[in-house]
């Protein structure tokens, strides 16, 4: 009997769920392996069986499948080791939803082909505060020269009013290395421009290998007490277009559709909380008590006065601006949410989301507070500066 051993290696990694990208970098690796080695004592169905332990050797070392194909949005913001994702996705705050649907959710629906294009609903990374959930699509051609758009209409339990704020974007095959330096995501090397354009803008990658394009909805809910846990979400897509060519102008649609997916939303609360009531840094304002989750921090403040700005929604400059680890690593985050909980008693607070990583919460160190810059040769501001409080809980 006849075996083709390409087609056979790659069939055997089916059951194992590896994606395609995944399976035939294997594969390919795997053949040429065997292709250095001698042939004299064993045939090319032994090299199909050695191809598999192989392969069942690298799933035991990463951990179960499950935890090792996020969306590559997701693997390319945080860049989360192993452990991690395996607390992400037990805690529920990621879940790659092709992979969740059973009997049991049987009338959900992750996917859906119309006009030659299918949208499916990949990954959702979800926890009290806020929502980041990505799609894949298929099929829809997107010229080099040209920005993807998108905006689907999006309901909880059937409302429109779930939300403080909402957004979106296409992953554009960019990110920052170590240094900070933007670089194309596939192969490190610095984002290039186009020159022969005005402002010459950056050259973006949204599509794939595999001609696909990555699509991440960004939602803030408006209440923060995991109430739409449970409760069914709703995606309607009726256009893909093209983003303008002009500053300020209208997106041009190109693929006018029906796409809506639907499925129950989850998500969760896991946090840890410490009350310092301790001052920041030589301020007067007092930080409170903090919620750290796996991507939010949600802080309240003491403060004696009002400070420049406040009024026009500047936030409190001594709001936590990040997350020292035990490892001594730092990771920024922002507010995306802040203002008076209690004006009369001058208590403030901030919802701040974490940019560039999902926090293994049980090694936080410290929460980090804006103190100054450090300065150059030429007196250029180049290094931010920190005051730190602990984080003790117990």
């Amino acid at each position: 009997m006849k075996h083709n051993l390409k087609s056979e290696m790659k069939q055997s990694m089916d059951s194992l769920r590896f994606s395609d990208e995944e399976k035939n970098a294997m594969v390919y690796d795997l053949l040429d392996r065997a292709n250095q080695e001698k042939p004299k004592k064993h045939g090319r169905r032994k090299l199909v069986i050695i191809a598999l332990a192989a392969c069942l050797s690298l799933t035991m070392l990463t951990g179960a499948a499950v935890y090792t194909r996020w969306s590559t949005t997701a693997q390319t913001r945080y860049n989360p080791s192993q452990d991690v994702k395996e607390q992400a996705e037990k805690s529920g705050l990621s879940v790659m939803l092709e992979e969740t649907k059973g009997k049991e959710n049987s009338d959900e629906v992750l996917s859906v082909t119309d006009q030659g294009v299918t949208i499916t609903a990949v990954q959702t990374i979800v926890d009290n505060y806020r929502a980041e959930i990505t799609f894949r699509i298929e099929g829809f051609e997107l010229p080099e020269d040209k920005e993807p758009f998108a905006w689907p209409i999006v309901t909880i339990d059937g409302r429109q009013d779930f939300y403080g704020s909402q957004t979106g974007g296409f992953f554009d095959g960019t990110t920052r290395n170590d240094q900070g330096e933007w670089v194309y995501a596939s192969d490190g090397s610095p984002v290039k421009y186009d020159d022969t354009k005005p402002f010459s803008p950056a050259i973006l990658d949204y599509v794939a290998d595999d001609g696909s394009l990555e699509y991440t909805h960004y939602i803030s809910f408006n209440e923060t007490d995991g109430r739409y846990f449970g409760k069914e979400i709703v995606f309607s897509f009726h256009s893909l277009d093209f983003q303008s060519d002009q500053k300020a102008g209208m997106s041009e649609p190109q693929v006018e559709g029906n796409w809506e997916l639907k499925w129950t939303l989850s998500g969760t609360g896991d946090s840890i909380s410490i009350t310092p009531n301790a001052k920041i840094g030589d301020s007067d304002v007092i930080l409170l008590d903090a919620e750290i989750g796996q991507k939010t921090i949600r802080a309240r403040y003491q403060v004696d006065d009002y400070w420049e700005g406040w009024n026009e929604l500047v936030t409190l400059p001594q709001a936590v601006q990040g997350v020292r680890m035990k490892d001594g690593s730092e990771h920024i985050c922002g507010a995306s949410t802040s203002g008076f909980e209690d004006q009369e008693n001058m208590i403030y607070f901030t919802e701040s989301d974490i940019y560039d990583a999902i926090l293994d919460i049980s090694q936080v160190e410290s929460l980090m507070f804006h103190k100054g810059w450090e300065l150059d040769a030429n007196g250029k501001p180049t290094i931010q500066t920190f005051y730190y409080i602990p984080v003790s809980v117990g």
